[in-house]
């Protein structure tokens, strides 16, 4: 790979992953797909206006899976670079696809099955237990998308040559 496409590559991986860490970190909106079935049906007007928003949510839907391939690209096709900057991109590869799984296989499933129970006056067992699992599983991903964003600082700070 070129030195010009893979400092294009690792510009693309460091503004996706971050955004996709801060997206996380600090609100609702995992910027992932998915990500809209999480938000309540009825709930507060800020998250029906953003769900109004399909438009831009479908790009928002693509930063994920960009910085995962972007990741993925760099982890297996750079040529001639240290060991440790490899090792971090691989890192940073599987954190996002870390944060994909959390979100497609563990907090979507969750949401999709409290929304589907009848409101009730108290919490029953189960959505107790599914909102405690939904918030572990959510603080996994959170931490798996700043470690990603982590790791391409890192590899895009390190040396270049061997």
């Amino acid at each position: 790979m070129n030195n010009t496409l893979e400092s294009l590559l690792r510009f693309v991986n460091l503004t996706t992953s971050g955004l996709l860490a801060g997206s996380l970190g600090f609100g609702e909106q995992a910027l992932v797909p998915g990500w809209r079935n999480e938000l309540p049906q009825h709930g507060d007007h800020r998250a029906r206006a953003i769900a109004a928003l399909t438009d831009a949510t479908n790009y928002f839907n693509a930063i994920g899976p960009v910085a995962l391939g972007t990741a993925v690209t760099l982890a297996v096709g750079s040529r001639g670079v240290k060991p440790v900057k490899r090792v971090l991109d691989a890192a940073s590869a599987i954190s996002l696809a870390g944060v994909l799984a959390a979100t497609i296989m563990v907090t979507v499933p969750i949401n999709k099955e409290l929304e589907g129970q009848a409101p009730t006056d108290y919490p029953s067992d189960r959505s107790h237990s599914l909102a405690k699992n939904w918030s572990r599983a959510h603080a996994v991903r959170t931490t798996l998308g700043v470690s990603a964003f982590l790791c391409a600082v890192a590899s895009n700070l390190a040396r270049q040559k061997a």
